[in-house]
């Protein structure tokens, strides 16, 4: 949209936009309209500047209004509505409601339509409470503005202050007073004069009083967890889980942390932690490798364990109710009383014990809970011993081990590993005031009240006591001889998350090209073997066979021509504004380069338009499969009424009265009348002759088995050993057509969420079909983005990037365990922990298999037709 289209209403022009709005003086929420200050992206015209990325702060439950003055013709449509408030737009006026309770970063999108083109607005948001948790604040050192900046923040320990470099990257350290002395791994800094390491940095900031500090010091890992947000977390949108409002700056890398790695006797390691896909894993670096970093100012509180949390989560979300068979109770249910509706455990869903957890085993846990019964041995009046030496319950006496042997061989609650909890897991039920004092049992009616007295939790040596529902520390009193103590069980499993190839760990440093060269001078059939997990399904990689044409709809060069006519023609669409080029456009690789189409009536599509070249090769067509064939495949877009919005019988008849189309039917087909039948044919036929070109890695594969591998630079050659063995490319994108032709799930459902796509299940309804999508071609892969069935990735390094981190994790966790339609991401992807050098060879391979795209049909002798069939 140009400048001179679009006028501001009531504001100042400039490149960016930031208001805070608060509640009036009766206590509702008022409206503003905002004034524009700097930093943001702008699209210019003459006298004109318009926002295109314009940001806000707003407090809860108030109104921020922005007037758009638009000229005839023009209007706005919400396109991504926002996570936490709720987006109005009436004519020319944006009014967002903040939401009465969330806080955090908001985000959502706006596109200003036009009759000749769409101009995107991403609106960024913060919800604040009152007062706010995040401000920023003046660095007090003009030396050091430009490098760092300042971020109070009121939630965390009750207060405290960041500072955070504006551009991480450049800004690097070694840890504390190490030195980066490791080949080629330079650290990079602002200080001129000092060594780049924390010590000097903190020393430095410490002198100068940053935002008027003197006690700077690296962050503990519960602390820079605290700065953790879930929401925000996008792969997709290269948005790491932080706030962006405040912290735009801060992307996937590493920020160091104040412990190291002495409690493993190592002495030069320490510890790191991000805001990716590792954002709940604390990491160890060696010391002199540089890192980002934070610094923190400021008492601490530990808030990431749940007994020191400010204000614990509450009973009602914290664990789901299970029956004995360890499935919930209704949800309608969930709050009843143990009396109206017994339940027989708990899964705790709370998100701080299983970090806790993560922290201690290195992997994510579910947690259970056993609920002491009225009605059987477990009830806490009843004691027990701690005698390893029998194992039994009678009715004088039960031990520990004979309680639990009772228990799980009744597979009470459907589980089979009930256990003593050791007392810093018991401490996961336990809570202290902010102000101090005893530990006190905080979710006593979700474990139906239990008695008050000694209760046992292992220890090292064995067995010791807390005292319960209040105690003064959380060390265990030791176990005295044949004492009895009362017990709460509980059990774990580890969450089934993926982990890296086995066969690409300790494999990720370039290789000896000339070995290389020498594995892959030879036919695709004897290289290195690929890191696939079904070797028997494998196919090698290979030359493009020849497109195949049905018997039931043959070649024929006037049916060509007839189809290349009907896909250019936006006759087919009712408007007589859309063509099928329309979204697959040869200039752009047969796609439109949309995260999705604009259709009838400037509609915007469901998913990306996919490129039809090399559609003869496909068993089923479209993202779900939902089309056997191209004839069928080619009617389906002009009857959708967000593409073409037209019905077959009416533009059969339309076509039948035009003038010239029944002639050039009747010369293809000599069968009287134009039918249905006829139009997806002729489409049909032309899409089937739209084939690759000859690329480079087309080259080397011919050119291989005579030990000639000059087609490939050494970083492509290294990318397509990539692809075929770090990358696990090879596991779905492998043989000539470099696709399997299945269908996988790689964690881009968004269930539950705006982009939310089920994939495959909308045509076969089967759960393991959620979230499922057509594994697509690489084949010109360069060609076609944005990439993915939603087009939400427009670049090929954070395709690479998405895959390197494992996609989107998706194990389930609370309620969506329960739920038999969660999506389940594909077996076949693990965390790949490229290289910065690998994902780069990666990506010069995809140049490598992506040839200049045709822009018209291959010939009768390019498609390996006879003579006699044209």
């Amino acid at each position: 949209m140009s400048g001179s289209n679009l006028k501001f209403s009531a504001v100042a022009l400039g490149v960016s936009l930031m208001l805070s709005a608060c509640n009036g003086s009766e206590g509702q929420p008022s409206s503003a309209v905002g004034r524009e200050t700097s930093g943001t992206p702008t699209t210019t015209e003459g006298t004109q500047t318009v926002a295109l990325t314009p940001k806000a702060q707003v407090t809860q439950g108030a109104q921020f209004s922005y007037q758009y003055a638009l000229k005839p013709g023009q209007s706005l449509r919400l396109i991504e509505p926002p996570k936490l408030g709720e987006v109005i737009l009436a004519g020319d006026t944006l009014t967002y409601q903040a939401p009465i309770t969330a806080t955090g970063a908001d985000a959502f999108r706006l596109e200003l339509v036009d009759a000749d083109r769409v101009t995107e607005i991403r609106w960024l948001l913060r919800v604040d409470q009152n007062p706010q948790r995040f401000s920023q604040i003046d660095l007090q050192d003009p030396a050091a503005a430009p490098h760092w900046q300042c971020v109070s923040d009121a939630e965390t320990h009750q207060g405290i202050t960041w500072a955070v470099p504006t551009a991480p990257s450049q800004e690097t350290y070694a840890w504390q007073d190490w030195v980066a002395t490791l080949p080629n791994l330079a650290a990079q800094c602002f200080l001129e004069d000092s060594a780049c390491n924390t010590a000097a940095l903190i020393d430095y900031a410490n002198a100068q009083q940053w935002c008027g500090k003197d006690d700077w010091r690296l962050p503990f890992g519960y602390e820079m967890k605290n700065l953790v947000s879930e929401q925000d977390y996008a792969l997709d949108r290269n948005q790491a889980a932080i706030d962006p409002y405040f912290f735009p700056q801060v992307g996937f890398e590493s920020y160091w942390l104040a412990e190291d790695a002495s409690e493993l006797q190592v002495d030069n390691l320490a510890y790191r932690q991000s805001f990716g896909a590792n954002r709940h894993t604390v990491a160890t670096q060696n010391k002199r490798k540089p890192a980002s970093v934070m610094l923190v100012s400021g008492e601490y509180r530990d808030p990431t364990l749940p007994s020191q949390q400010v204000e614990p989560q509450p009973e009602a979300e914290s664990f789901i109710r299970l029956n004995a068979h360890g499935q919930p109770l209704a949800r309608e249910a969930q709050q009843d009383s143990y009396a109206q509706t017994p339940w027989r455990c708990l899964d705790d869903m709370r998100g701080l014990v299983r970090d806790n957890l993560f922290l201690r085993d290195g992997r994510f846990s579910y947690v259970y809970w056993l609920t002491p019964s009225p009605d059987d041995v477990t009830h806490t009046a009843n004691t027990f011993v701690a005698d390893t030496d029998v194992a039994q319950c009678d009715q004088d006496t039960c031990t520990l081990d004979g309680l639990l042997q009772q228990l799980n061989d009744a597979n009470t609650c459907g589980r089979t590993d009930w256990r003593v909890p050791t007392a810093a897991e018991l401490a996961l039920l336990l809570h202290q005031d902010v102000a101090g004092g005893d530990y006190s049992l905080f979710y006593q009616t979700s474990l139906n009240h239990p008695e008050a007295g000694d209760y046992w939790v292992r220890t090292t040596s064995g067995f010791g006591t807390l005292a319960l529902p209040s105690v003064s520390g959380l060390t265990p009193v030791p176990a005295q001889p044949g004492q009895q103590a009362r017990v709460l069980l509980m059990a774990t499993e580890f969450e089934p998350r993926a982990t890296e190839d086995p066969r690409s760990v300790n494999n990720h440093g370039q290789p000896n090209m000339a070995r290389l060269r020498q594995d892959y001078a030879t036919s695709p059939a004897n290289w290195p073997a690929p890191f696939v997990d079904d070797i028997v399904q494998h196919q090698t990689m290979g030359l493009m066979p020849k497109p195949e044409f049905p018997h039931a709809n043959p070649y024929q060069a006037d049916k060509v021509e007839l189809g290349r006519q009907l896909f250019f023609d936006t006759f087919l669409s009712r408007a007589g504004d859309v063509s099928c080029a329309s979204c697959h456009d040869p200039q752009k690789g047969w796609t439109d380069q949309r995260e999705v189409s604009i259709g009838h009536d400037r509609q915007r599509g469901k998913r990306n338009a996919p490129t039809i070249v090399n559609s003869a090769f496909l068993p089923v067509l479209f993202w779900d499969g939902r089309a056997l064939d191209l004839e069928q495949q080619a009617l389906m877009p002009i009857q959708d009424p967000l593409e073409m919005a037209e019905s077959l019988p009416h533009l059969v008849e339309r076509l039948n009265a035009h003038p010239t189309y029944p002639a050039s039917f009747e010369a293809v087909f000599r069968q009287g009348p134009i039918t249905a039948e006829q139009l997806g044919m002729a489409l049909a036929t032309f899409q089937r002759t739209i084939v690759s070109q000859e690329s480079r890695f087309d080259r080397f594969l011919a050119q291989a088995p005579a030990g000639e591998t000059s087609a490939l630079t050494d970083q492509e050659l290294w990318g397509l050993d990539i692809y075929r063995r770090n990358g696990r490319c090879v596991n779905c994108h492998m043989g000539p057509e470099l696709t399997n032709h299945a269908f996988e799930n790689v964690g881009l459902t968004y269930y539950q969420a705006f982009y939310e796509d089920l994939g495959q299940f909308n045509v076969n309804g089967n759960s393991d079909s959620v979230g499922k999508f057509k594994t697509p071609s690489l084949r010109d892969v360069m060609n076609t983005g944005p990439w993915f069935h939603n087009g939400l990735v427009h670049t090929m390094d954070g395709v690479i990037s998405m895959y390197s981190e494992g996609m989107a994790s998706n194990a389930p966790f609370g309620w969506s365990k329960y739920d038999p339609n969660y999506p389940k991401l594909s077996e076949k992807i693990r965390p790949l922990n490229l290289t910065l050098q690998e994902a780069q060879a990666l990506k010069a391979f995809m140049q490598a298999i992506t040839a200049e795209s045709p822009r018209q049909s291959a010939t009768a002798e390019q498609l390996g037709i006879e003579p006699s069939g044209s």
